[in-house]
């Protein structure tokens, strides 16, 4: 016959039972307490992280503007001490003012309420025209700058910039070309005897302003030149074929409706 077992066992085993229970319970407890507290230490960490990486990024996004700034106004005063500068209030840098009507184009060059105007009202094929600035006057080393804006005209077939070192005032016996089109695209070429040959071709770039007055500049230094775009620099070349020569301001068009090109505020300090 099967033995009971004693009441007071019974009871000592299930209070033993609910003890253990109760303290798995209350482990299992203190763990999840536990990695509740490190995921929110470790979120709280991270978003501090986040937050100092945040700011760090715009303190330097922010040093990197001022110092841009800085440099741009910097270069505008030294810009203000060129040799020649021509805000086109009159034309006593004798560029280019005349009616034009021939195998190209039918139109007008003036200077008119501080702004060289180029109004093209007929294109009768591709041309490329450009303003000799002091014509007979040789340039090796410089600084050049000019504002130019596309008033009208479609994206892509109005460019403008400059030539730069004509051989003996010649196109056809050389020059440099650094073309800005009004679609953010810019190309340097040597053009000699109808023949265009490619320095640095069509490059897109995002400091231009379509619809904007735009600063374009060169700087030559013997057989280096460095084109700029609003202070932004967009290409540096070499090339040795010219080291001298005349300069002008270029317009470049290649569509059949009536455009309209701006200069303003010419500048230029050899160097």
């Amino acid at each position: 016959m099967d033995q009971a077992a004693p009441i007071e066992e019974k009871k000592s085993f299930l209070h033993n039972d609910r003890l253990l229970v109760c303290s798995m319970l209350g482990f299992y407890a203190f763990c999840i307490l536990g990695l509740a507290g490190a995921a929110i230490w470790g979120l709280d960490r991270r978003n501090r992280q986040i937050s100092a990486n945040a700011t760090s990024t715009a303190f330097a996004v922010a040093t990197r503007q001022a110092q841009s700034t800085a440099t741009a106004v910097a270069r505008m005063t030294e810009q203000t001490q060129y040799k020649y500068i021509d805000p086109f209030n009159d034309n006593s840098q004798n560029w280019a003012t005349e009616l034009v009507d021939d195998e190209y184009m039918k139109g007008s060059l003036a200077i008119n309420g501080g702004i060289y105007v180029w109004d093209v009202q007929e294109i009768k094929q591709t041309f490329v025209y450009w303003s000799h600035f002091h014509r007979g006057s040789k340039f090796a080393n410089f600084d050049v700058y000019v504002d130019s804006r596309v008033a009208s005209g479609e994206p892509g077939n109005v460019c403008n910039g400059f030539v730069f070192r004509t051989a003996s005032f010649d196109w056809e016996q050389g020059a440099y070309v650094f073309s800005v089109c009004n679609d953010s695209y810019f190309y340097v070429n040597y053009y000699k005897q109808e023949k265009w040959e490619t320095i640095a071709d069509w490059q897109y770039s995002s400091a231009f302003r379509p619809d904007d007055w735009n600063r374009l500049e060169i700087n030559a230094r013997g057989d280096h030149f460095t084109f700029i775009i609003n202070g932004e620099v967009v290409n540096e070349v070499t090339d040795d074929r010219l080291s001298t020569g005349g300069l002008a301001l270029l317009v470049e068009v290649r569509e059949e409706n009536p455009v309209t090109i701006w200069f303003d505020n010419f500048g230029l300090q050899p160097r």
